[in-house]
């Protein structure tokens, strides 16, 4: 019996690390995953070329070159994001409208203050990620606009004649 508590005992011990590390490693690549994201595009040129490097050993020159193309495609993708902006702008307020429209009158302001929070977080992500030789440019977020919603105005009674 005390060799079956002994080994019961480790055995849990093992799972429970197992658990843990499991965990820890989640949390790592969530974070890692959040400053990629958040990092832009010269945060996932950065990983390229990190990994470029480290599988295929480029020496010396082909570093060079290779930065010279990861630059290149860097200014390229902020001068598309710069011409997409406004349209994806107006697509997510078209969106946040629709959904107030669809919304009871007590849920409007916890939306409101949601998309709020989540701008707040976009524009820190967008500040941090300003570091020194990142080079990132800021991507202007819609201030928050108070809208009508709809769902609260009464609509018209349909009587039964259709009218």
């Amino acid at each position: 019996m005390r060799t079956f508590r002994r080994i019961l005992g480790i055995l849990l011990i093992f799972l429970f690390g197992v658990f843990i590390g499991a965990a820890v490693t989640g949390a790592g690549v969530t974070q890692k995953i959040r400053e990629l994201v958040l990092g832009g595009p010269e945060a996932v040129m950065d990983v390229v070329v990190k990994r470029l490097d480290h599988e295929l050993k480029l020496d010396g020159e082909q570093k060079r070159k290779l930065q010279g193309i990861v630059d290149d495609a860097t200014i390229r993708l902020r001068q598309s994001r710069a011409k997409v902006q406004p349209e994806v702008e107006q697509t997510l307020r078209e969106a946040e409208d629709r959904t107030r429209a669809i919304l009871y009158p007590n849920q409007v302001k916890k939306f409101d203050e949601m998309v709020a929070k989540n701008r707040e977080r976009w524009r820190a992500g967008e500040a941090g990620s300003l570091t020194p030789g990142a080079g990132a440019t800021p991507v202007p977020v819609p201030p928050a606009t108070p809208q009508p919603n709809p769902a609260s105005t009464p609509s018209p009674t349909v009587t039964g004649d259709g009218k």
